[in-house]
């Protein structure tokens, strides 16, 4: 393993930072932790866009440039998923049948599963220690009646998801608690004091196999 960790932040909005206008949402605070943390510089490169949805990352990442950058990571945030219930939201004000949740609710377990399995072949490709976060939803729309419901499913698909190199962040409960206070004007995305939450949150879920890793290293100078 190198002197140095490779971060490698993909996804949606919140990867990009919408709504914290002054700096970069959650991906550099937490990169600063993880600094902090490990004790070694990290190099951070983000692939993200505003309005992603799980269909649309699936087809970035089998993007062979950026494979050949995700190869090297050694610690993954993926945020998605929001955008997919955001859709399907828009289709059932429209129709009201409920069924389109069902529907997006299934083609996101898949899409995760393509997308996850796309990663740990591209790191068999290049073996060294890596880990990988799944940042939950939150919920921009309490006031919505069935929003939870749905929210707290997408939030059981990416938990089901942990290994042992893989983690879910959750940070529903402390968005429903901070309430405003962690939201931009327009209440769709976090401002600074929601993305620090998120930085936080995803640094208190640990940086196995990678700190073990690096202390095995240290010791062997």
């Amino acid at each position: 393993m190198n002197d140095f960790v490779v971060y490698k932040a993909i996804g949606d909005s919140l990867t990009v930072g919408i709504g914290n206008y002054f700096s970069k949402g959650f991906v550099n605070r937490y990169a600063q932790r993880a600094v902090e943390t490990l004790q070694v510089p990290v190099r951070t490169e983000v692939f993200a866009k505003n309005k992603l949805t799980s269909e649309n990352l699936l087809y970035r990442i089998q993007d062979e440039k950026v494979q050949s950058r995700l190869m090297t990571a050694n610690i993954i945030t993926i945020t998605i998923g929001g955008n997919d219930l955001l859709q399907a939201n828009k289709a059932f004000m429209y129709t009201y049948d409920p069924s389109v949740f069902d529907e997006v609710t299934i083609q996101f377990y898949q899409n995760m599963m393509s997308i996850l399995s796309e990663i740990h072949y591209l790191k068999s490709l290049h073996p060294t220690p890596y880990m990988i976060r799944l940042i939950g939803l939150y919920n921009p729309f309490p006031h919505l009646s069935y929003s939870d419901f749905w929210v707290q499913r997408f939030n059981d698909i990416l938990l089901s998801f942990e290994d042992e190199r893989t983690r879910f962040v959750d940070i529903y409960s402390y968005f429903i608690y901070g309430g405003e206070h962690l939201f931009n004007f327009g209440r769709l995305h976090p401002n600074k004091y929601g993305y620090e939450v998120i930085a936080e949150a995803t640094a208190a879920s640990g940086f196995e196999p990678l700190h073990q890793q690096i202390l095995s290293n240290h010791k062997n100078k």
